[in-house]
């Protein structure tokens, strides 16, 4: 190898040798130089080697230099690892040229990165948190029981409506840590946090209501719509009058919707039975309005069905079921004459029968009643309020006719002589308990006999301002209008009567301040009276009734000496086949004024006046027909005098009257 023309002697060996070492250091020291100039000596070489050298004179050989002897070899040792190369000092790169920035055109479309997983796994956070009542903020509480719920704030206001504008909207239950929620349940508030923080939820038909429920009125919107869902697909015969109910409550319009054709499907086949299932509808007591809009209905279903197979006008296409609807109408516009208008549609939906006290007065306060009251035996003998009459009275008539109670004449204050005797007359309705007024009578009378028969109301005698009163009223229901009828043979007042086989049986009173024992009979069909066997004992104030074929006569008063009076506690029974009375066991106290009624085959005498004891009573005496004998039952809540009484089919109400209520306040009356 030559340098330069120089020879350069060859220690390639050599050289390989050194040469990790070299490069180990290469970037420092003394070492470092040498390796650069060798660096560049052996390029220029490879470069030089592709040409020949140019043609110089040789040069003399020169002597050969003598080879070293080589050095005896040393015993081996293991190898070294390497010392680490020094760190290299770390230089910031120049910014690039952008003159030299190649033009690369950008890929169209961006890459996003999205995890299905993440909303998973923050939602198992938060229900941990809840779970664990880790930074929850409030308490929901539900309206029907003290279980609490901690919550965070931020996820319920995120997952409802209702809870955002709490928190947000400036309420002050943005304040409160426990929130009382009155229109949530507990199962119906415990469902809808589960989904709010699992986005979950697990529902049947024993749970749908009160979720769908606390989903509406917290107004969550996906768990409604998945209620309205399930209850649509739950929808069969026996359920389907329920789910309209809770449809109709929460405006479910869908539900609406999927009732309407779950009811109307196959009109074509199902026409035949429409009236067997429209019998049973109630329609007499819809409102006007509801009627009217069912009749419209059913005329939008006749126009759209024409040329299509679908909606029919079932109602109006059914000859049964049109008469149902007029049926319906004439009940509504005759509103007097429903008593004799009743049907399997209109009776009292209930079959318990209870036993009625009404108005009265309290002597020593002058005040009285106009107290309408339920004897319920079944729930341990308390007395419950239904609704009050219209005005106060006693000494009053009462008659039951066609399932409704009428109330006629009386006296709205107190007075001995009669001289505040009325002329009005109310109708009571069991089914809403409600009171209707009806046509006044045509004279003013109290201490008379009020009876029912043959679907008209029958007004005998009395007494008012005027004096005793000999004529007699017959009350049209259809007209609504009160007329005289065929007069009684004398005036008469403080006389009882009762109905048995279509007539109307009169006994005892006072006739020009003389007790009476006789008995008379008025026949509607001729319009006549007509004299029967006369009772065996003189009696006014008492009580008559009719049980079987034996018409009852009990209490009251008769005269003792000329100026005073004694109670009468003989009690006698006649029967008209026979025309004859006969004496039965007497009352173990003497009950004027009264209330009467048969309950259960029994006679109850109720309240009233006691001569021999000159107070008002509280008693309710009992006499069993069969035994022939009498017991003291139970009592009125107060002294009544001029009580009525009657039997009959009500709903029975939910509260009760109690002594103490009564003592705060007595009676809802007028003063004298």
């Amino acid at each position: 190898m030559y340098f330069n023309n120089f020879p350069v002697p060859e220690v390639r060996n050599e050289f390989s040798f050194q040469w990790p070492n070299l490069l180990s250091f290469r970037n420092g020291g003394e070492e470092g130089k040498l390796h650069r100039k060798l660096s560049r000596i052996g390029s220029r070489s490879q470069r030089e080697s592709a040409r020949p050298p140019p043609q110089a004179e040789r040069p003399p050989p020169a002597t050969p230099p003598r080879q070293p002897e080589p050095a005896p070899k040393s015993p081996e040792v293991a190898a070294k690892p390497l010392e680490p190369a020094p760190k290299q000092q770390v230089v910031s790169p120049k910014p690039p040229d952008a003159s030299l920035k190649p033009n690369i055109r950008p890929k169209p479309h961006i890459q996003v990165f999205s995890s299905m997983e993440h909303g998973n796994i923050i939602l198992k956070g938060l229900d941990h948190f809840r779970c664990d009542k880790t930074l929850c903020d409030v308490t929901l509480v539900p309206g029907d029981s003290t279980e609490t719920f901690p919550v965070h704030r931020v996820i319920m206001a995120s997952a409802s409506d209702y809870f955002k504008a709490m928190f947000t909207g400036g309420m002050k239950e943005q304040e409160l840590s426990e929130i009382k929620l009155h229109g949530v349940s507990t199962i119906g508030l415990k469902k809808i946090i589960e989904f709010i923080y699992t986005s979950q939820l697990s529902l049947n038909l024993g749970t749908l209501q009160d979720t769908l429920e606390a989903a509406s009125f917290l107004q969550v919107i996906p768990v409604l719509n998945f209620c309205n869902q399930l209850l649509s697909s739950e929808v069969t015969i026996e359920n389907c009058t329920e789910v309209e109910r809770i449809a109709n409550d929460l405006l479910l319009e869908d539900v609406q919707t999927h009732l309407h054709s779950f009811v109307s499907h196959k009109p074509t086949e199902r026409r035949p039975a429409a009236y067997s299932l429209m019998r049973h509808i109630r329609f007499p007591l819809m409102t006007p309005a509801e009627l009217l809009q069912i009749s419209q209905e059913d005329q939008i279903d006749e126009a759209n069905v024409e040329g299509k197979e679908g909606k029919a006008p079932f109602m109006r296409s059914d000859t049964a079921c049109v008469n149902l609807l007029l049926e319906a109408s004439n009940y509504q516009m005759l509103p007097f004459l429903q008593p004799l208008l009743q049907t399997e549609r209109t009776r009292i939906r209930s079959d318990t029968t209870y036993l009625l006290a009404l108005g009265g007065v309290m002597r020593q306060q002058l005040v009285v009643s106009r107290e309408l009251r339920l004897y319920d035996e079944e729930e341990g003998g308390i007395w419950r309020a239904l609704q009050p009459m219209e005005m106060p009275r006693y000494q009053h008539g009462v008659a039951l006719l066609g399932g409704f109670l009428y109330i006629v004449g009386g006296q709205s204050t107190y007075d001995t002589k009669g001289k505040t005797a009325v002329d009005s007359a109310y109708r009571y309705d069991p089914r809403f308990d409600r009171w209707l007024q009806v046509a006044s009578l045509n004279e003013k009378r109290t201490f008379f006999h009020l009876s029912a028969l043959k679907g008209k109301l029958y007004a005998a005698g009395g007494r008012n301002a005027t004096g005793e009163i000999g004529t007699v009223e017959c009350y049209n229901l259809s007209k609504n209008e009160w007329t005289f009828v065929a007069p009684m043979s004398e005036p008469h007042y403080g006389h009882a009567g009762t109905v048995h086989g279509g007539l109307m049986y009169v006994s005892g009173g006072i006739t020009r301040d003389a007790f009476q024992k006789e008995l008379s009979c008025y026949d509607p069909n001729t319009d006549t009276w007509s004299r029967r066997a006369d009772m065996m004992e003189l009696r006014g104030l008492h009580c008559m009734c009719t049980v079987d074929d034996r018409l009852y006569v009990m209490g009251g008063n008769h005269f003792r000496g000329t100026n005073d009076y004694d109670d009468v506690l003989s009690c006698e029974y006649y029967i008209p086949a026979n025309d004859q009375w006969t004496v039965v066991a007497p009352m173990p106290r003497g009950q004027s004024d009264v209330g009467v009624t048969v309950f259960k085959g029994r006679i109850y005498v109720v309240g009233g006046y006691s001569w021999n004891s000159r107070c008002m009573v509280d008693i309710v005496q009992c006499y069993d027909p069969e035994k022939d004998e009498w017991e003291r039952v139970f009592n009125v809540l107060e002294p009544l005098g001029g009580i009525r009484a009657c039997t009959m089919t009500v709903h029975r109400p939910s509260g009760s009257v109690d002594e103490a209520q009564l003592q705060e306040c007595p009676l809802q009356t007028t003063k004298n």
